[in-house]
């Protein structure tokens, strides 16, 4: 079905952004194509093929495909991105009112239907405990994260890219540039502007002061732990060490003089602003011309093989085969990014590259993240520094950074995430008043008005499995994919 060329009508809203930012599947392939027409009749004679096409519009493949069309000065390269899911949100779903799209619990039994309105689960697994699924929409979950986002520590000595496992020139660009580039965009380069306040102020004090005695089981010494990078000038060393504890979350409360912060960070603003800088540049007698765009975005397209050409052990990419739109054969030079996730990409690589060199490795030697939340209730005079007369105690952010002596040259790191809000009324919400976007007055100013007798905090210890775990691997089952409805 070919793909309408005006926005559509729903029953409730104009589908104005999804048409200005996306492509159909069919308008793609005929941007390709030397033999058709363009709309208004004359030969697309000048068409070229996708040199570059990005496998997932989540979390990565957009940041990736607007960099290297930003950085594409010659204007000669064509990106393509596919995506599985819709556009539904068009930034962090926090930056907006309550929308309850919050990630379900981990199922066992597949529903065979996003839960959530996006919720999917892409395959099968035995593992026990279940699987909350992916995210099926343009950004994925950059859209839901939480927004912690600590930078690997590399400093006097102490280590998370050991140079037996991370190339030189790998930590090099990362420490010279990446990480700080990183960091500015996504807005963890400034601590202390999104969380501030008395309680903040308060339990950062006193965290410092149980670290320092010794108090916090195999936390880094500050000293081993390099100085914030937003950190005031004219600071005393306990002030420092202090600022060590600010939490790194992506989100930009601050911007040059005239420009709105981009609040927290997920990649579908930087998809909306590339795709339409392509459209805009594409322009042919007066309208945007899609063989002219170096960036097109096509949802509903689900990649589930690589087509592959293997000669001596090596692989080349000659299709992409996907639901429920068909096959895209590939130039020989172009280039295919697997951006869809650890497990999603490991069982694409598991799939299609059967017959390469060292396939056994693939889906070997993975890491993941492991997570336990302890979360307490306290009254508030067992904060320590916290002025009697205040009222409302609003909210705090801390972050600890660990390493425990696995064996004789070998440390385990992890990390504590703190989260604190005040509160007058008996709850477990250690975030009442944090990630919340609240569009009205009222509602700040009783917020404000509260009189918070206790304190919840969630400590979340974030830890790493061991490497080279032979107990941590993704392997094919026998069940063939599935379409999402």
């Amino acid at each position: 079905m070919a793909t309408t060329t005006k926005p559509q009508d729903t029953d409730f809203t104009k589908d104005v952004l999804g048409r200005y930012i996306c492509n159909g599947f069919d308008e793609a392939m005929k941007s390709t194509d030397k033999t058709a027409s363009r709309a208004d009749g004359s030969p697309q004679s000048d068409a070229l093929p996708f040199d570059i096409v990005v496998i997932g519009g989540g979390s990565f493949g957009p940041v990736l495909a607007q960099h290297l069309f930003e950085k594409d000065k010659s204007h000669s390269h064509r990106i393509l991105i596919l995506e599985a899911g819709s556009l539904v949100l068009t930034e962090h779903f926090q930056n907006l009112p309550v929308l309850g799209l919050n990630p379900p619990g981990a199922t066992e039994t597949d529903p065979l239907v996003p839960r959530n309105e996006i919720w999917g689960l892409p395959w099968r697994s035995d593992v026990k405990g279940g699987f909350p699924g992916l995210a099926y929409c343009l950004g994925g979950r950059s859209v839901f994260f939480g927004g912690w986002s600590p930078q690997l520590l590399d400093f006097n000595g102490l280590t998370e890219m050991p140079d037996a496992k991370w190339p030189t020139n790998v930590k090099n660009d990362l420490n010279n540039k990446y990480f700080a580039e990183a960091a500015t965009q996504i807005g963890t380069d400034v601590t202390n502007d999104f969380i501030r306040g008395a309680l903040h102020h308060a339990l950062r004090k006193q965290l410092h002061d149980g670290i320092k005695n010794g108090n916090v089981s195999d936390a880094i010494s500050f000293n081993d732990l390099p100085v914030n990078p937003a950190t005031p000038t004219g600071l005393s060393a306990s002030k420092i060490n202090e600022f060590k504890l600010e939490a790194p979350l992506a989100v930009q409360t601050k911007s040059a003089s005239g420009l709105f912060p981009g609040n927290k960070f997920s990649a579908v603003p930087l998809m909306i602003d590339a795709t339409r800088k392509a459209s805009n540049e594409s322009i042919y007698n007066g309208r945007p011309d899609d063989v002219k765009k170096r960036l097109m975005v096509v949802p509903h397209c689900r990649v589930i093989r690589l087509i592959t050409e293997i000669n001596n052990g090596t692989a080349r990419v000659t299709g992409i085969d996907t639901i429920p739109q068909g096959f895209i054969p590939l130039a020989e030079n172009t280039n295919v990014v697997l951006a869809i996730g650890t497990i999603e990409s490991t069982r694409l690589a598991l799939i299609s590259f059967q017959g390469i060199n060292q396939y056994n490795l693939i889906g070997q030697n993975l890491m993941a993240h492991l997570r336990s939340n302890l979360t307490i209730r306290i009254p508030r005079t067992s904060v320590k520094n916290l002025d009697a007369i205040l009222q409302a105690l609003e909210s705090s952010a801390l972050f600890v950074k660990g390493a425990h002596d696995r064996g004789p040259a070998e440390k385990g790191f992890f990390h504590l995430q703190i989260t604190a809000s005040g509160v007058s009324k008996p709850t477990t919400d250690s975030e009442a008043e944090l990630f919340k976007k609240i569009p009205d007055f009222d509602s700040v100013s009783a917020l404000n008005q509260s009189s918070d007798t206790t304190v919840v905090i969630t400590i979340r210890g974030i830890g790493e499995t061991e490497t080279r775990n032979p107990g941590s691997f993704i392997r094919l089952a026998s069940e063939q994919p599935r379409k999402m409805a």
